[in-house]
């Protein structure tokens, strides 16, 4: 009896987890970042200035570690200033995610620069030194949740906007693009990296990047964007430091690219008087239909008939694409293409070739592939048709093409 009394009261009851309270600061800011600031004017050198007692400023967070280039700081934001607070931790976005709101209590804090960059921390060992993380406590105060992603405050669109008050903040650089694409963020064999961004209006500014971020070895994209960035600087040179790839966006303004013509066949005139060359194993020649195209009409038994380019010196091009038309007027096997980069002549079968891989239809298709990009340092690269059908069947080669597609 007592026991089904107990079991019918545990059921009866309902438990409830306990819901950690949300943090709250109960004091407020007695100055604005832009006042903090002031404490400490910006030299060439490496200094600091202690602070009066009693100072606490507020801010929301606007940086982040996750991505690994914003290496052991936080900056918060107060919409008049911003200002980077080192921190003795490379894992802090956990406890000051994106767009958390902060009270700092500066007291026992030195505020100085790096590189013409203000700071908050410890001053130690002749350099400004992050927090230890056992002692945040005594100095950062959580107020609330996490706010919606901060915004940027301040929009750019030429490098001569940039202003004193803007540095450690976070800006949108409207229609940006890199200046060379295709480069990595960041060489993982030095401590960072540095990347050109041009504005629409010609005027340049660095993307700095660090050999820790877990995008160092993307590369950086071709087109047109709108950027969004934290604002920095190393003494005289203005850079910025991008909290992750989603700080790039999408092209406002995709890429364009043009054909650069590397190599052609000119079917206005005998190909074979222009260095191409037939290099018979068995059977027929090719031969030049006068500027139609280039054939061979197999003869009944082996043939075994190469058709061979001109050499191709490729190097210091981009993004080779090899093109041409061809047809068969009956078969399609046994017709193959090539590539080589040490045939120079004579017996083809002396040389290493690679084949592609192709179709071939009775009526006229193009073929188009990018090459490897280890061809692009070939200084004598070369393309071979082969045909060797054993019946009297028809290949024919036009609007060949060798193009290095270029961004423009």
């Amino acid at each position: 009896m007592l026991m089904a009394v107990a079991l019918f009261l545990f059921a009866s009851c309902r438990r409830e987890l306990d819901v950690a309270p949300v943090a709250t600061y109960d004091g407020k800011a007695t100055h604005t970042i832009a006042q903090l600031l002031e404490f400490h004017p910006l030299t060439v050198g490496f200094t600091y200035d202690t602070l009066p007692q009693g100072i606490v400023i507020e801010g929301t967070v606007i940086s982040s570690d996750k991505e690994g280039n914003c290496y052991k700081y936080i900056t918060i934001d107060d919409g008049t200033a911003a200002v980077q607070i080192k921190i003795n931790s490379s894992t802090l976005y956990p406890n000051y995610p994106l767009g958390q709101h902060l009270f700092v209590n500066c007291d026992g804090l030195i505020l100085g620069d790096y590189g013409m960059l203000h700071q908050l921390g410890w001053w130690e060992n002749d350099g400004i030194q992050g927090i230890s993380t056992n002692k945040l406590y005594k100095y950062i105060f959580k107020d609330g949740v996490p706010g919606p992603n901060p915004q940027p405050s301040v929009e750019l669109t030429s490098a001569n906007q940039i202003q004193a008050n803007m540095y450690n903040r976070l800006v949108r650089l409207k229609n940006v693009h890199f200046t060379d694409p295709g480069q990595v963020y960041a060489n993982t064999t030095s401590s960072g990296t540095e990347n050109e961004i041009t504005f629409e209006d010609g005027t340049k500014i660095i993307l700095y990047t660090s050999m820790y971020a877990k995008f160092a070895n993307e590369l950086t994209p071709a087109g047109v964007f709108d950027m969004v960035a934290l604002l920095s600087r190393f003494r005289t040179t203005n850079q910025l430091v991008i909290r992750s790839l989603d700080d790039i966006g999408t092209a406002v303004v995709p890429p364009t690219y043009a054909e650069v013509i590397v190599n052609a066949m000119d079917l206005s005139q005998n190909p074979l008087d222009n260095g191409w060359t037939n290099q018979v194993i068995a059977g027929s020649n090719w031969e030049y239909m006068s500027g139609n195209a280039m054939r061979i009409v197999g003869s009944t038994g082996a043939n075994d008939s190469w058709l061979v380019s001109p050499s191709i010196n490729a190097n210091g091009y981009d993004n080779l694409k090899l093109s041409f038309a061809h047809r068969s007027l009956s078969g399609t096997g046994n017709r193959e293409v090539y590539y080589s980069t040490n045939y120079t002549g004579g017996d083809v079968q002396n040389a290493d070739w690679t084949p592609l891989n192709i179709n071939c239809t009775t009526s006229f298709v193009t073929f188009s592939q990018e090459l490897p990009a280890e061809l692009l340092s070939a200084s004598n690269l070369r393309f071979a048709f082969r045909y060797h059908d054993n019946s009297n069947s028809t290949w024919m080669i036009k609007d060949f093409k060798v193009v290095s597609i270029v961004e423009q």
